[in-house]
């Protein structure tokens, strides 16, 4: 970790992330979920006051799909975001950034809805998506942002790719070290940041299989890797974040740069000093909370552009 920049704010938050669990992709899938629930009992925060929540389900074409809606009593409808969990399509539910979510609604004033999509290894592509569009759909809201963060950055940016040419499509997207298929381009941020903290380069070809029911990848697919798409133009405007000190960094550089030669508004972040998951360390990291913070200004900049 020593030979990464990092302040010392962000090397404590990992070293608790790892007193907690090192969420180990050579244990099975059963034991990595029992150390991704202790990690996120581990960094949840209280809900911000003046936050309702409630559950619900939406019918969708592998079965119900659970939803968790968040509103702000000083907050609006003008807008609707949509939240979509990172894990590594193994990982995750609607209490994995359940807190996350609380904070993005308040913060940004727009009511906020989590989508808990099916996991892998139960689940292949592409179902997780398809639960996604099916959520989408169902919430019909014609001012839609999606947030994916990291797993849940592929989905989002694969809904984006799927309902190019529908009548009904999102707003806008922000992307949060999303994982779009740069291992496919041989990116530098692989080689560079193959054994960073929390997320190694060997972690994500293990969540990469996990997504399929055979050993033949899908990889020339632009719904199960957005970046391998021939045609960018009709995605909606674009804000992505990567961490520096990860292997999916230049995912979202590379993306990006695609969005922006074909025409599309994009910008792209790279936050300097901290790694994968870093939306965890934002109260205990000045350089992690200024980043949620431009993550908010982000939704809202595409929500009333």
């Amino acid at each position: 970790m020593k030979e990464f920049s990092l302040d010392r704010d962000v090397i404590a938050f990992i070293d608790s992330y790892l007193e907690v669990s090192s969420l180990s992709t050579a244990t099975t899938v059963e034991q990595q979920r029992i150390d991704y629930e202790a990690i996120v009992e581990h960094f949840r925060y209280p809900y911000p006051p003046g936050l309702q929540t409630r559950d619900s389900e939406v019918d969708g074409r592998h079965g119900k799909i659970r939803l968790r809606h968040y509103h702000s009593e000083q907050g609006c409808n003008d807008a609707l975001i949509m939240f979509l969990h990172g894990g590594g399509f193994i990982l995750g539910s609607l209490d994995s950034h359940d807190d996350i979510c609380a904070e993005l609604c308040v913060n940004t004033g727009y009511s906020l809805v989590s989508v808990d999509y099916r996991l892998s290894p139960e689940h292949t592509h592409p179902t997780h998506l398809d639960d996604v569009e099916d959520a989408f759909k169902a919430m019909a809201h014609d001012n839609t942002i999606l947030i994916g963060v990291s797993a849940g950055g592929t989905l989002a940016a694969a809904l984006c790719y799927r309902l190019k040419t529908s009548t009904q499509r999102p707003a806008g997207q922000v992307l949060v070290y999303p994982g779009l298929g740069g291992d496919c381009f041989d990116l530098d941020s692989y080689r560079e940041n193959a054994e960073a903290p929390l997320l190694s380069t060997r972690d994500i070809i293990f969540y990469r299989g996990s997504r399929c029911a055979s050993d033949e990848l899908p990889l020339k697919d632009p719904e199960f890797y957005p970046l391998v798409a021939e045609d960018f133009s009709r995605n909606p405007p674009t804000v992505a974040f990567s961490a520096d000190v990860d292997p999916l960094r230049d995912d979202a550089r590379l993306y990006v740069e695609k969005l922006q030669a074909a025409g599309v508004s994009s910008e792209w972040t790279n936050e300097q000093g901290l790694v994968h998951d870093y939306l965890r360390a934002r109260h205990v990291s000045d350089t992690a909370s200024a980043a949620f913070t431009r993550i908010c200004n982000a939704i809202k900049k595409l929500a009333n552009p």
